[in-house]
Order: structure tokens, then sequence, then C-alpha cells
């Protein structure tokens, strides 16, 4: 490939080439019928490592890729040490065409029917929107990796409308499926969020137990995710201790793919093992700065960026868990957050966190009525370490990368 030998001539051996092409079908279902949209996408990228310094270009071809090269001496770039490449080769070493993606299946009327029975008439559905994609991608490098994948994903947004006494609210909620379809439990979110917010209830407590729900749960773990990747730790990171002693969160993607975006070997890495923190993420860049190896976490949002350190599937372990009943049971005097009403807030710097939900208050291990509105907040560091229940019903959100969360109990918060 001419590419490949321009690169080899620029720098010997400390290159690397990436190729993806991706398609999509996406099928809006509404009331109104129902419309189907086909995209298709096709990116090259190339990083090597030339006078010291890292540098890197894209385009949406190969030839507009060599364009890219012979452009790319105009730009300063700043020194750089060039990473320890993988040599991995996967059984196929060509990049074929992702294939015809079918169409999503008619779920709109049946999400509708579930909607309308978790709020008891109090919301209907607007519309749904999914999006099937199948990507593959190959990486290849001068030390002799070549490796390819393919991934297959299902997500999309549902949207509902809750009406009462004359005053309406709106909903959304993302979803990310593996396997069959959770209408369920997605019916159950979309209907929290329409219709708890009508009751104009404000949160009855000051403070209590807080449980949250397997989507708040995963927001909560996103939202924090990056400090398994920064350099350096925020000062208030204790490696003793960051989270409760009930908490091991996992990253492991080996169920998506062999590889990550710059075809290191996918391998299981437990971040946090029994509170403490015990490993870091890294792709090739990071591991190079801190003299390590890369954990196989290179991701690439999109072609036309270069690789950066990212969760690719993270997640609590569960193994210990215990019902969700369970948990509720437990709740003395608390509130249950059903729903986000706003994107979680934290400021990693200041150990500082906001949640602001929608929910039920809880006594006795007894549900007493739906709250409007509530904000819990304060420092992060005391939050993470107040986990005090974890639950056995994980599920799986797009935040962005795939989170895993399931109901989590936390023994004290503030609220107002």
């Amino acid at each position: 490939m001419k590419i490949a030998g321009e690169l080899e001539r620029r720098s010997p051996r400390n290159w690397e080439l990436y190729r993806k092409r991706s398609e999509s079908r996406e099928t809006l279902a509404s009331s109104a019928g129902r419309r189907d949209a086909v995209r298709s996408e096709e990116g090259w990228a190339a990083r090597w490592w030339e006078k010291g310094g890292t540098r890197f270009a894209a385009a949406s071809t190969e030839g507009g890729l060599v364009a890219a090269l012979a452009q790319s001496e105009r730009i300063s770039v700043a020194p750089a040490a060039a990473p320890r490449w993988p040599v991995s080769k996967s059984s196929a070493h060509d990049d074929p065409a992702p294939g015809a993606v079918a169409a999503a299946p008619e779920m709109f009327e049946a999400l509708g029917r579930l909607v309308a029975a978790e709020s008891r008439g109090d919301a209907v559905l607007v519309d749904l929107s999914v999006k099937s994609g199948s990507r593959t991608e190959r990486v290849w490098n001068g030390a002799g990796a070549d490796v390819s994948m393919r991934t297959e994903a299902v997500e999309g947004v549902a949207r509902a409308l809750g009406r009462r006494d004359g005053r309406a609210c709106e909903a959304r909620a993302i979803f990310l499926w593996e396997g069959e379809p959770g209408l369920e439990a997605l019916a159950r979110r979309l209907s929290d969020r329409a219709t708890l917010p009508l009751s104009e209830r404000a949160a009855p407590l000051a403070h209590g137990e807080w449980l949250l729900d397997p989507s708040v749960g995963a927001a909560l773990l996103g939202a924090v995710a990056p400090l398994f990747t920064a350099a350096p730790l925020p000062t208030w990171v204790q490696r003793g201790q960051l989270f409760s002693t009930r908490v091991t969160l996992v990253d492991d993607a080996s169920a998506d793919s062999a590889f990550d975006g710059e075809g290191t070997p996918t391998r299981r890495v437990v971040v946090v093992d029994e509170g403490t923190l015990r490993a870091r993420l890294h792709d090739l860049t990071s591991a190079a700065a801190a003299g390590t190896d890369s954990t196989g976490h290179g991701v690439r949002p999109s072609y036309r960026t270069p690789p950066a350190p990212r969760p690719r599937r993270i997640f609590f372990e569960t193994t210990r868990g215990v019902s969700p009943r369970d948990l509720l049971l437990g709740v003395r005097r608390g509130l249950f957050a059903s729903a986000l009403t706003a994107p979680v807030r934290v400021d990693l710097e200041r150990d500082r966190f906001e949640v602001e939900f929608t929910g039920i208050s809880i006594i006795a291990g007894r549900a007493q009525g739906p709250v409007a509105g509530a904000r819990a907040r304060g420092r992060l560091s005391q939050l993470l370490r107040r986990i005090s229940g974890i639950s056995t019903d994980r599920q799986f959100f797009p935040c962005p990368w795939p989170t895993g969360a399931p109901t989590l109990l936390v023994e004290r918060a503030d609220f107002d």
C-alpha cells in the first residue's frame, strides 16, 4: 500500500494506520408513522513520530489521507516519545465491508402500551428512535501488527409526555440494548421521568439514605470515570480508599472486541478492588508517558481525532450483591432517585458533586409518595465512600461508553 510505504519512509517502524467503515440504519417511529434512514461512512487516519513529535492526519478516503500527509509538515508539534507498539495479529487481516444492516423491529406500539400501563394512563409515548449499526475497523503499524475488528450495536432515544391536572412534562431516555430489547425497564424509566415531576411535592427530607436507580448509578459512574485516566490525580483521591469497601469496578470490553482502537489486545482490568484504586486505564501514548504498557483502552470516538485513553465497558461487579427488594426494605428514611432531571455534575478538582433527580420518598422500606424534584450535593469523596449496598440488577447505559450499574444504596446524603 502506497501510504504505508510513505509512512515507513518518514518514520521507520514508528507509524500506525487506521481504517473504519460503518453502516447504520435509523428508524424513527411515532403515531404518525415510521421513517427509515440509512447511512454509511468511511474514514482513514495515520499517526507517526517524526522529528521528535507525534503527527496525526485523517481523511474520508485513502487519497485524501495521502494529501493530508503532504500538508502535515506545516504544523508544529510538541515533543513526545514513541510508544511500545503492539504486534498483535488477528485471524483476518483485511477489512471487509460491514454489510447491510437490518431495520429495527417494530417496537413503538408495544413500548407505548407499556408506558401507558406503567403511568396508569398519565403518560404517552411520543416517538422512538432506534439506531442499529455495524462497524469494521482495521489497525496496522510499522512494528508488524495487523488486526481487524467488527462490532454491532443497537441504541436509541425514546420520548414520552406526561399530563396531569392541566400540567405536562416531557421525558427523554437513551438506551443501549444487548440481546433482546428491554422494553419493560425502558417503559418504567420513561413513566417515572414523565409523571413524577408532576406531583409538585418537594423533597420531604433534609438528609437520609439515598437509593439510586441503575440509570442514575450509571450516570454517576460515567461522571467520575475520568479519575481512572486522569494524570495527575486530584489531591483528595486516596489510593487506600476511593470508594467504600463494598465497591469493585471492572473495565472489560472483551465481549465487544478482541482489540482496542490501537490494536492492543483487550483484557479485564480491575480498576477499583473493594474500594481501593488498583489500576489506571492507558492507551499507547499515556502508557509511554507513564513508563508502562497500554491496558487496551485506546478509544477512537471518531477517525478524525487521535485515540485517547477512555473506559470501554466499565461496570460495578455485582457477584456479592443483594436483591433490589432487600435494598429497599433496608431503607429506614430516605429517597429513591428514579430518574435524573439534569446531567450529573462533578468537579473532580474541588471534590464536589450535584445530582438533580425525581423519585419517591421511603420510610421503613415502604414508598410514601412521589417527589417532583430533589437535589443531592456535597463532597464527592464522601459520596463514593458511603455506598453501603449493591444490588444484582445491573444494567448497561451509554454514558457515552457502555457503563453498567445496579441499584445502589448510599447510607447518607444531604437533600434540598
